[in-house]
């Protein structure tokens, strides 16, 4: 089966045209073809010489994509798309409307192999990495879908975006691209669990966009307990590897805190969060269990009172207000189920 040429970031597309001994400048416009026209077959490249559509049909394929599956929330407008990619690999895209803009919520991966125990996506497993054309057919379908077009853009869906890092930067350099979607980097977040090697290689990269890190809880043993991978990334080094990223790259740092109703909720806790991060130019999400059944997390006194202790500490918090919970679209309920 030959790959898809959506796969390809336009520089991986150059040297394939001059390995072929056609001119590598061809490349910027297949990608508008590609990507502004939606393209289709090679046939559609009307501007593009017809032997250099000839030379990359033999090669490479154009997929048509699965049509998504929608859901709406009647809550807050919610929209949760489902789509089976080849094999029959789920992944769900969400689309958040907000007061003043729009964001789309990706998924990097079918599936997720970390297990924490707290998430849906979770308790499916991993069934297999998405390709970058996946996930840019992902973003294509929410742009769709989002009136007045998308602000922001966040790899948090199903999967751990660092364990598929190669196609995801893939992806994220052919959305970032001038010539292909043109959505800035710097409005792209990556959220991971803590793979430390990733995040030093972000550290030391040219990409533009925003780290987000899933702390989950500040303590070591009990964050072992919800997060199955912090026995091979500790907290500690991922913390560790965080103020090397902030440090090298003079940028804040998205920290996402779990809160499980009287088990790291405590003012004892805050204190632990509070020392933990002490130092880092950083933001706390703090985002309130929802349950992977389906019923979202409550904004309850004790959460409340969390976000006070941390802000009277001079930490940036904010406490999200979950959207979709009602059609299982809201954090940590991504299950791959219509």
């Amino acid at each position: 089966m030959k790959p898809d040429i959506r796969d390809l970031t336009r520089s991986e597309l150059e040297e394939k045209l001059s390995a072929l001994g056609l001119k590598r400048t061809h490349a910027g416009r297949v990608f508008e073809y590609l990507y502004r026209q939606g393209a289709v077959s090679f046939g559609w490249m009307a501007a593009v010489p017809e032997k250099v559509r000839a030379a990359l049909g033999a090669e490479y394929a154009l997929f048509p994509f699965p049509a998504a599956e929608k859901r709406v929330s009647l809550i807050d407008g919610t929209k949760k798309l489902l789509f089976r990619f080849c094999g029959g690999a789920p992944a769900e895209s969400v689309v958040l409307p907000g007061k003043y803009r729009t964001a789309a919520c990706l998924s990097s991966q079918a599936g997720c192999a970390c297990g924490c125990t707290f998430c849906a996506t979770g308790a499916l497993g991993l069934k297999r990495d998405l390709k970058p054309s996946e996930i840019t057919a992902q973003f294509a379908a929410c742009l769709r879908q989002a009136r007045g077009g998308l602000g922001s853009l966040v790899f948090m869906g199903m999967g751990e975006p660092f364990l598929n890092w190669e196609n995801v930067k893939k992806a994220i350099l052919i959305l970032s691209d001038g010539r292909g979607w043109n959505f800035p980097q710097s409005r792209m977040t990556v959220s991971t669990v803590g793979i430390v090697p990733v995040i030093e290689e972000l550290a030391a990269s040219d990409l533009k966009i925003k780290l987000a890190v899933s702390v989950v809880a500040a303590g070591e043993a009990l964050r072992s307990k919800l997060v199955p991978l912090q026995a091979r990334y500790p907290l500690s080094a991922v913390i560790a590897a965080v103020r090397r990223y902030c440090r090298e790259r003079r940028a804040l740092v998205f920290f996402e805190y779990i809160l499980f109703d009287g088990l790291n909720d405590s003012p004892a806790d805050a204190e632990e969060l509070i020392e933990l991060i002490e130092g880092i130019d950083c933001r706390v999400n703090l985002i309130p269990c929802n349950s992977p059944a389906g019923r979202g997390g409550a904004r309850s006194q004790r959460a409340g009172a969390f976000q006070q202790l941390l802000i009277a500490a001079g930490v940036r918090t904010y406490l999200r207000l979950e959207k979709g919970s009602d059609i299982l679209a809201a954090c940590g309920q991504l299950a791959g189920k219509q």
